[in-house]
């Protein structure tokens, strides 16, 4: 029997930053999330999907709420939003993914992404 193997991936990049920006506006178009971003401990994007100012924004609340359970003020755009944050770590670094809205499917699209950026780092 003959299996035929199908990528399933439209768009691909060797390019690591790239490659990571395709899984972000993969998922956020999946999962009708705002915005979505990964970003390191000091709050910096390092990929992201979604309007820039918000992503800028939650980039760098993610390392605050990804590392704490204490109650946080949000910055002005994302104050009402419905933000979550899944630590991320790759060869001992630690990084943040953070999403803006998606709903109750957030968490299986989040969990989903969160594999998809190990991969990448990790192979590329």
């Amino acid at each position: 029997m003959n299996w035929i193997l199908e990528d399933r991936r439209s768009r691909r990049s060797t390019d690591r930053y790239i490659a990571l920006r395709y899984q972000l506006e993969h998922t956020r178009g999946q999962g009708g999330l705002e915005a979505l971003v990964l970003a390191d401990e000091e709050g910096l994007v390092v990929a992201s999907s979604g309007d820039a100012t918000v992503c800028e924004e939650l980039g760098a609340v993610a390392p605050l709420l990804g590392s704490t359970f204490l109650g946080r003020s949000m910055p002005p755009l994302l104050r009402g939003a419905e933000v979550a944050v899944r630590p991320v770590a790759v060869y001992g670094q630690n990084l943040f993914l953070a999403s803006v809205g998606g709903g109750v499917a957030r968490d299986a699209h989040m969990s989903t992404t969160k594999s998809g950026v190990e991969r990448i780092l990790v192979c590329n």
